[in-house]
């Protein structure tokens, strides 16, 4: 009996061994498979980060040439869908007064885009619009009175030479690039183009006969 009672007990330690035994490898298995998974997750994210620290690399180098390339290359270079001559029909269709005069003109890049600055006048008001030179839009506009319009001027546009004509006249024999001009009527009375030159000598021209008047 005492036997049988002990073969029991054998056996049924036997039993409990061989579960707890089973558990372990179970667990063993499981752990084992998790730190596969793990480690496979780890090499993917690796993977991944790798991917994405490259594509940033990527971008940032793209940019730096597209702004190298900015930086040396002026206005002579490029084309704009709108015209000089577009831009000032534009600012005077925006305050509906075909009679407005205009006084000066800026072609410069503001915020990004490059833009006509106009200004002009009618009797005492005095107007001032920024037109986009690619779409034609109205970034801008203000308009005033001032008791000292008398003393502004008036560009015949009919006689002032194109934009285009006058860079590249100021470009001649002259190093750099522009990236800006202006036109307006100096103090007495003659019309120039004020041509802004990087990395060389700033030209003012007679905007009628392209003379240079300085250099």
């Amino acid at each position: 009996m005492k036997f049988n009672k002990n073969l029991k007990y054998g056996a049924s330690a036997l039993a409990l061994a061989l579960v707890l035994s089973a558990c372990s490898l179970l667990l063993s298995a499981c752990s084992g498979e998790n730190a596969k998974n793990a480690k496979e997750d780890a090499k993917d994210a690796v993977s991944n980060t790798k991917a994405a620290v490259s594509e940033e690399v990527n971008s940032v180098k793209d940019k730096a040439e597209d702004k190298k390339d900015e930086m040396t290359t002026g206005i002579e270079d490029k084309e704009f869908k709108i015209s000089l001559d577009d831009a000032v029909k534009k600012f005077k269709e925006e305050f509906k007064a075909e009679e407005i005069e205009v006084s000066s003109l800026e072609f410069d890049e503001d915020n990004g885009k490059y833009a006509y600055d106009i200004k002009g006048f009618n009797g005492n008001d005095e107007y001032e619009a920024k037109v986009d030179a690619e779409s034609g839009e109205i970034l801008s506009k203000e308009q005033d009175s001032e008791d000292d319009s008398d003393n502004e001027k008036a560009i015949d546009f009919a006689k002032v030479k194109d934009a285009k004509e006058a860079i590249d006249k100021a470009l001649e024999n002259n190093k750099g690039f522009v990236k800006s001009y202006e036109l307006d009527v100096n103090d007495e009375g003659k019309t120039v183009y004020e041509i802004d030159v990087v990395g060389g000598d700033d030209v003012e021209l007679d905007a009628e006969t392209l003379d240079i008047i300085q250099k």
